[in-house]
């Protein structure tokens, strides 16, 4: 038999228990079909000699968002400034190399790296120079805007009203600052979206390359086609289009937003429900695109205090955060979702929304049985010890983002305090109490380099050097990398395919210098990819 790949000379980490290390890899079509002694005797069309290197199964990232940080590595990045003066020319810069009538577009800013400060809007209009501007937050449940931009947006029109689950932040004579919070972003967005097909497949290609490099076969998109986290309703298309020229360069498993489930007018008898006019749901697709869970969101964030807690925020005693709507009207959306085949991935980051999102998701499971692919709780941040077994028995999978210790870190603990902090991204209880916690970032509002999620979850360390929240919640390395790997592949649904190397799993597998388990926990972010392959394909390096 002619194999298609043999890797050859490896420090193989399968992630799989019964058989945990090899140091040969055999590939056919796509797929591990043998591994060590298996191989005796076979040749193969390409050979791959790791000379001694790590060989582990390929990062999936169960919780980014592909599209918006392709497209803002074409905007102007206000990453990695320390002041507000700093801001300011950065985004001159940027805006004297565009048209007259061009937008404006920037991302990367982060308050907390401010001291809690945000631009001034007069400053602002001076720099666009009557042109819109729009400043996108990474953690994208706020932006910033000029006069222009709300003034397109219809903001200063008589009659005006914040948007339900949004607020356009004002000043004491009730002028807007231009901070846009939650929903209220999209009274820009929807100015400029939808995006062409030809910009997604190019923001696409931009950011999968990246991928590639940073050893990722595998994503989840967290939300496409609707609410101010879909760039066009015909996102499922662009992602085709990307696929067949080549510009899509790692699996994909796509979220669409909860906005674009509508009634279906289906027979009575099938008790459709609401989902999609063609009635695809969750699972529908392949191992290289597929359709996941819907989206919807329940709160917002801890980094501007709108994620729903069911006690104070520590800065005002009477700031809960909020809702992003009626409780029963967002559980009843939930339950219709998911009796119509929807799995589904569930925003809540604050106690109070993970209490919705528990109750919801558990309703509906018992009424209407498993679903196709696991349903989630995304970012699950604030649980308190009564959810734990909650979650496990309601089989929910939970995605806390190791990656927001070192962005916002220091900033949590102070809303928060010692207690609840304590409870904030858990880990450790969350693998120990049997539930299922897969590797994420939420990139672009945290940084997405899986080596650097992993260290994260093993040292748990905030910009100040502090360990964020309970010490007890650290991970083994070899459980942050089961995380972003095997584990990623069950609460993805492909874990009987995708996440190890053993034979008949799909072929996906990076390269390392060192694997984390075999380098000291500072070094792990540092550990250099060689190389990354999908389907035995490589993508990276090789």
């Amino acid at each position: 038999m002619l194999l298609d790949l043999i890797v050859d000379n490896a420090r193989i980490h399968t992630m799989d228990a019964a058989r945990p290390q090899a140091s040969r890899l055999g590939v056919l079509a796509g797929r591990v079909v043998g591994l060590d002694d298996e191989l005796t005797g076979l040749s193969a069309r390409q050979r791959f000699d790791a000379a001694g290197a790590a060989v582990v199964p390929g990062f999936n990232d169960v919780h980014c968002h592909t599209t918006w940080y392709g497209l803002t590595l074409a905007e102007i990045d206000l990453g990695g400034l320390r002041t507000i003066p700093e801001v300011y020319q950065r985004l001159r810069t940027g805006a004297e190399n565009l048209g007259s009538g061009d937008w404006i577009f920037a991302t990367g800013f982060n308050h907390h790296e401010f001291g809690g400060n945000y631009p001034d809007i007069a400053v602002l209009d001076q720099i666009a120079g009557g042109r819109p501007l729009y400043i996108r937050q990474t953690s994208g449940h706020s932006a910033i805007a000029n006069t222009e931009s709300l003034r397109r947006a219809g903001v200063f029109a008589p009659g005006f009203t914040d948007p339900e689950g949004g607020l356009v932040r004002r000043d004491e004579q009730g002028n807007p600052t231009g901070l846009l919070e939650e929903t209220a972003q999209a009274l820009i967005q929807d100015l400029v979206r939808p995006y062409s097909q030809a910009d997604i497949r190019a923001a696409l290609d931009r950011a999968t390359r990246h991928y590639a490099a940073e050893g990722i076969t595998s994503f989840s998109e967290a939300g496409i086609a609707g609410g101010w986290i879909g760039h066009s309703p015909a996102e499922v298309a662009a992602y085709q289009a990307a696929r067949e020229s080549g510009q899509l360069h790692a699996r994909a498993q796509l979220m669409p937003a909860m906005d674009v489930l509508h009634p279906v007018a289906a027979n009575a008898d099938d008790g459709f429900g609401i989902g999609l006019d063609l009635g695809m749901r969750s699972g529908f697709g392949d191992d290289y695109l597929s359709i996941g869970p819907v989206k919807i969101f329940l709160d917002g964030a801890l980094s501007g205090e709108t994620a729903a807690l069911t006690e104070c925020y520590c800065s005002n005693p009477d700031k809960r955060g909020y809702l992003q709507g009626d409780a029963d009207e967002l559980k009843g959306r939930i339950i219709d979702a998911y009796r119509s085949g929807w799995a589904l991935a569930v925003h809540a980051i604050g106690d109070a929304a993970i209490d919705l999102a528990i109750d919801a998701i558990g309703t509906a499971r018992k009424r209407f049985g498993p679903p196709a692919v696991p349903s989630r709780i995304e970012h699950a941040a604030v649980v308190r010890p009564d959810q734990l077994p909650k979650l496990r028995d309601a089989e929910i999978a939970v995605t806390p983002q190791a990656a927001f210790f070192d962005a916002i870190g220091d900033g949590m603990m102070a809303s928060l305090g010692e207690e609840r902090s304590g409870w904030t991204y858990r880990a450790k209880s969350f693998i120990d109490g049997g539930v299922l916690m897969p590797g994420s970032s939420d990139r672009p509002c945290a940084d997405g380099n899986a080596l650097r999620g992993i260290q994260a979850f093993v040292d748990r360390k905030t910009r100040s050097g502090a360990t964020f929240g309970a010490g007890s919640e650290k991970l083994s390395a070899y459980e942050a990398l089961r995380a972003y790997t095997a584990v990623s592949g069950q609460a993805t649904g492909f874990g009987d395919r995708k996440g190890t190397l053993v034979p008949g799993m799909l072929a996906d597998f990076t390269v390392l210098e060192n694997a984390p388990m075999d380098v000291a926990t500072e070094d792990i972010a540092g550990i250099e990819v060689l190389g990354t392959a999908v389907g035995g394909e490589f993508t990276h390096g090789g």
